[in-house]
């Protein structure tokens, strides 16, 4: 019979040992869906209401210009077919700098309102309250490790299942904190 020799039950001793001082922790991944998130929970936060109050004052002002100049073209039409050239001529200077004032208008408002869209999916304090809910949400479920698996990541994700799919936990997370009712659509 052969002997084995003395190192290796030495390192089979160690590799033991080892095993029970270092024991092998498997860590919980978890998956999230920050799109999702987004399309659900940001355009319900008060942020995205007040952006969309701003945009539809801005179409509601629009459109008040636009009747006030289909008003004065129909005066000026009027006018010429009266064959009152003077009142014409005014209603056409009127029109002009009224359509200056739309344009202009416009363009300065998009402006702000572009601003404020880009402002808005950069805000401190929603990124804030995002990572505050998967923390609480992945602390709570025991999970190790948080993954995006928005459009953009997909391809690096071969196969997960749903119970590591924490994304209705942290719009439900989002919702509870602010004050609103989230039912699991998906």
């Amino acid at each position: 019979m052969r002997s084995i020799p003395k190192a290796f039950i030495f390192f089979l001793f160690i590799f033991i040992g080892a095993g029970v001082v270092f024991p092998v922790h498997i860590t919980k991944v978890g998956i999230l869906d920050l799109e999702k998130v987004y399309s659900i929970y940001f355009r319900e936060s008060k942020t995205v209401k007040e952006f969309q109050v701003r945009q539809n004052a801005l179409l509601k002002e629009l459109n008040r210009i636009d009747e006030e100049l289909l008003a004065l073209e129909s005066q000026k039409l009027e006018a010429e077919s009266k064959k009152d050239m003077q009142k014409a001529l005014e209603l056409d200077t009127e029109i002009f700098n009224k359509k200056q004032y739309r344009n202009d208008y416009k363009r300065i408002k998009m402006q702000q309102l572009k601003k404020l869209s880009e402002e808005l999916y950069q805000s401190d304090e929603f990124l804030d309250e995002l990572l505050e809910a998967i923390n609480y949400v992945a602390e709570s479920e025991g999970f190790s490790l948080i993954l995006n698996n928005s459009r953009q990541f997909r391809q690096f994700f071969y196969f997960y299942t749903k119970e590591i799919d924490i994304t209705e936990k942290v719009i439900q997370e989002l919702m509870k904190r602010a004050g609103k009712n989230y039912s699991d659509e998906g």
